[in-house]
């Protein structure tokens, strides 16, 4: 243990620091008889900055487009603000590096990745925009000011923060404020502050008839009782703060009956704090097996070792891995579950090949006593995972593959990472519970026809357009999808390909019919690899409400705590495996202290959420194993921010694994 803490430190000394400027973006209503090259000496900016943020004008430019323009003038290193202030978007110069950009604007290399993902895998490419926090700039949120407080409240069963701030005539995010660490959820016996004044006796909804509401920008009164077919004085019996006026994020509790799928507010999401279920709080014995190839680094010179660190990109994830597990064992305790972390070191080399590297595994478990090891969290890779819940099946010690979404299955394996095939069902699961009264329609590829032909057996109205074929690619013209589109309802799109072309000409036509009348979703049940290439721009996904199904969520507000106790304890911000290293572990100790092993808990149906990570284990009847059902359905927000998409809770069948 002491030389993987010691290798560990060695870790944290590439990253480094700088300031920036600051811009706006401006917009420009394109009108007849302007070209891109009148429009870019009217705002005194180029061509080039013009098509970089509107590709969709390229070869396409008509009167009524409203293109992106930067404000004001140009920042020496090509950065712009965003339009809230809360990001710098940075054009990558030729040269620039992930290091360069970290001294240039004082941020880690690893939180560029963490603000674009694809650069876990990719490289940096010349030319392209890549988002960074903005540290010059502190937005304020003028909607979510804090009420006066002189009160106290103390959290009942069954309370949500919903129920309270209907209660207390305010709105989520006025609540959170006044009571920091509330984000994650609320906890029987909590005292929180809240408003003086309160407008109902209880925060529960006392039975199944009745729901929350929480307004919308620019709603008013009167709409809202056309809407639910209600008079003024039935909704202010129901909400007694709407006599000091209706605003924007108020929660309102209304019948069922008024409420449709699309409008209802899910209050939990159906994920469970295990934190209030502790009931075995023995001492915890976790196994951790990682590739730290300790050998490769029992060298003489510290520059040497870093080198070595910094060219080995398994390692870095195994150590990454471990800062997060080493994180949940501290959170664990600080909840009163003890535990002991066995560590154990791999050493995976690809040149060993499959039976090499299987020896090696069969050497470790041979060697040491597994005989108190409640779970066993990797290893990392594929061959090995498999290897480790073979030899351990028989004393049915809990296997947890961490990473890899497809392993073979056995009695001991618990699959953490949902396969692809697992994101398709949730988003079909989606298009299914929220579809209905959409103008569903479907584009798929000679490749992914069974998605079409499954959307068509929900919805037998929706609507097919076929791409055609040609040299370059699959294509379709503008006129294909406009007679496919409805004026008065709103458009699902559903896009199923892996072909560049079509999705950037998909896109591109999409984006040049949308309008006041005709709202536009753009979805997909596998946003792959292709949705990453220069040629699908990213604006235009944001400009379509894009949503795709996710394994993981972008930690965000309500993850703060986490993300300051990390940097204070390391010095840099947590990459995404260091998250997935806290949510894994975390998440094995809690069920195992809410449930007598790991399988208890799997067969109650806990659904758990953490930093970025969701859980909710299924057994599979082939296998015996157990899969991670529990996935995100994510949409493109402003500035390209991901936002998770709330939908109902369903048990989960088990034809779900298998199609």
């Amino acid at each position: 243990m002491k030389n993987i803490t010691i290798l560990f430190v060695f870790i944290f000394v590439v990253f480094s620091c700088s300031s920036i400027g600051q811009q706006k973006y401006a917009s420009h209503q394109v009108r007849d008889g302007e070209t891109v090259s009148s429009i870019a000496n009217k705002y005194n900016v180029t061509v080039y900055e013009i098509y970089r943020l509107n590709p969709e004008a390229k070869g396409n430019l008509y009167p009524g487009l409203v293109l992106i323009l930067p404000g004001g003038k140009s920042v020496p290193g090509g950065s712009e603000i965003s339009a809230d202030g809360k990001y710098v978007l940075h054009t990558v110069a030729k040269g620039e590096t992930l290091y360069s950009l970290s001294k240039k604007y004082d941020i880690s290399e690893s939180e560029i990745k963490r603000y674009n993902k694809h650069l876990y895998s990719a490289e940096l490419r010349n030319g392209e925009l890549v988002k960074l926090p903005n540290k010059e700039t502190v937005v304020v949120d003028q909607t979510a000011k804090p009420a006066l407080t002189n009160r106290k409240h103390i959290v009942k069963p069954k309370e949500t923060k919903y129920g309270l701030a209907s209660m207390y005539g305010i709105t989520i995010a006025e609540l959170e404020t006044m009571n920091p660490g509330i984000e994650d959820g609320l906890q029987i016996g909590d005292i929180i502050n809240v408003p003086d004044k309160s407008y109902a006796k209880d925060a529960v909804l006392e039975d199944g008839r009745f729901g929350f509401y929480e307004v919308k920008p620019k709603e008013n009164l009167f709409r809202l009782t056309q809407r639910w077919d209600m008079t003024r004085a039935e909704l202010m019996k129901l909400n007694p703060a709407l006599e000091d006026g209706l605003k924007s994020g108020m929660i309102l509790k209304l019948p069922k009956s008024k409420l449709g799928d699309e409008t209802a507010v899910n209050v939990s999401s159906g994920a469970i704090k295990l934190a209030d279920n502790l009931t075995n709080k023995s001492t915890k014995n976790i196994a951790l097996m990682l590739p730290f190839n300790l050998g490769k680094t029992e060298v003489d010179t510290t520059d040497v070792r870093k080198s070595v660190i910094k060219k080995d990109r398994v390692m870095n994830i195994a150590l990454d891995f471990y800062s997060g597990a080493l994180m949940a064992i501290d959170s664990a305790k600080a909840l009163g579950i003890p535990s002991n972390l066995y560590v154990y070191d791999t050493q995976y080399a690809r040149g060993d090949g499959k039976a090499g590297n299987d020896r090696k595994i069969d050497n470790l478990i041979s060697s040491n006593d597994f005989s108190k090891i409640n779970a066993v969290v990797g290893p990392l890779l594929t061959s090995n995972v498999e290897k480790a819940s073979q030899l351990l099946r028989g004393r049915s010690i809990p296997v947890i593959s961490p990473i890899v979404p497809n392993v073979a299955m056995s009695s001991n394996m618990f699959q953490s990472r949902p396969d692809d095939e697992i994101l398709k069902q949730e988003m079909l699961r989606y298009i299914k519970l929220q579809g209905k009264g959409k103008n569903i329609v479907v584009i798929a590829d000679s490749k992914h026809q069974s998605i079409k032909n499954k959307i068509l057996a929900m919805y037998p109205d929706a609507k097919v357009v076929f791409p055609k074929s040609s040299d370059n690619g699959s294509y379709l013209r503008a006129s294909d999808l406009t007679a496919k589109l409805s004026g008065t309802i709103e458009n699902w799109v559903v896009l199923e390909t892996n072909d560049i072309a079509l999705i950037s000409n998909v896109t591109t036509s999409l984006s040049t019919q949308i309008s006041e009348s005709r709202k536009i979703t753009l979805m997909t049940t596998d946003k792959g690899s292709a949705y990453e290439s220069d040629d699908v721009s990213n604006i235009t996904l944001m400009k379509l409400n894009f949503h795709f199904p996710s394994v993981d969520r972008a930690y965000g507000v309500g993850q703060e705590s986490f993300i300051d106790a990390y940097k204070e304890k390391y010095g840099y911000v947590p990459s995404s495996y260091a998250v997935r290293g806290y949510d894994i572990t975390f998440d094995t100790l809690l069920r195992l202290a809410a449930a007598e092993s790991l399988y208890d808990a799997a067969a109650a149906g806990y659904i758990t959420q953490y930093v970025e990570n969701k859980f909710n284990y299924v057994k599979d009847p082939v296998s015996a194993g157990y899969f991670n059902t529990a996935a995100y359905i994510m949409k493109y927000g402003q500035d390209l921010e991901e936002i998770v998409v709330e939908i109902p809770v369903e048990n989960t069948p088990s034809s779900f694994l298998k199609d």
